[in-house]
């Protein structure tokens, strides 16, 4: 299904039916992320008076109850409602739009005081130039698909002065491969706040910061190289601050 569009002012050509899936599946094996918590997502049979959700066990179909948490058991994108007190959901109107997106891939060399690897202002000087920003780290193994990352070294975030360049700059979505933006131990989120510009004074952010959203715990198959993309967020109907969604990259041409 091929496809010209004028993006950004600029004539682009895509195919729409070889999308490239940046989300993380959850499975009932418990091959997923765990981020934050110990347990993993857990499914279970639906059971109803004499009804079994499990043709298995006579039932006449499969109907599962399923417990997750979408900031911490896979790909999810967040709303500024994540941090304030309003608790907004994520704004549905983004899902009926498709992005102009850069790719960077990026393999932290600075740290920061507490040992996390650190991406500075400097790697993404370059690439601020569409609506989305995706942001894939090294190394890039597959591991990230289902890593406990309670067990494992401390993943990139950045730092101050480059989340305040994104959203300077006005980059309207930022995805990233890690479980969130911020250090694990940082109970103030302060780089969530900065990428919405919710300062201490300010309990919401600026009307244009939001639409904006954050979308963690992507994986950026090797294949696809870094460069200008189209994409769509691929939001669920779950009504929260975060939501899980499935981002698809589109090849421009």
């Amino acid at each position: 299904m091929i496809a010209n569009l004028t993006l950004d002012g600029q004539s682009v050509r895509t195919d729409l039916s070889a999308g490239v899936s940046l989300g993380i599946a959850i499975s009932n094996d418990g091959r997923h992320p765990r981020f934050f918590v110990d347990q993993a997502a857990r499914f279970s049979p639906l059971n109803a008076g004499d009804f079994t959700g499990r043709v298995c066990q006579g039932g006449s179909c499969n109907a599962d109850i399923v417990e997750f948490i979408p900031h911490c058991h896979g790909t999810h994108t967040e709303g500024f409602g994540h941090v304030s007190e309003t608790h907004d959901p994520v704004d549905s109107t983004i899902n009926n739009a498709f992005y102009s997106a850069r790719l960077v891939t990026i393999r932290p060399d600075q740290t920061d005081r507490h040992g996390s690897p650190l991406l500075s202002a400097d790697d993404l000087a370059d690439h601020l130039d569409g609506k989305a920003l995706i942001i894939r780290t090294l190394p890039n193994d597959s591991s990230k698909c289902w890593r406990d990352y309670s067990r494992s070294p401390s993943y990139p975030i950045l730092s101050e002065d480059a989340m305040r360049q994104v959203a300077e700059a006005g980059v309207q979505h930022l995805l990233i491969d890690t479980p969130s933006i911020d250090a694990a131990d940082d109970p103030s989120l302060r780089l969530h706040r900065l990428f919405w510009q919710m300062d201490a004074d300010r309990s919401l952010p600026p009307s244009s910061r939001r639409s904006a959203t954050l979308t963690e715990m992507i994986f950026v198959p090797d294949h696809v190289k870094d460069g200008s993309y189209l994409i769509h967020l691929g939001l669920s109907t779950l009504v929260s601050d975060a939501t899980p969604s499935c981002p698809t990259l589109f090849e421009l041409t």
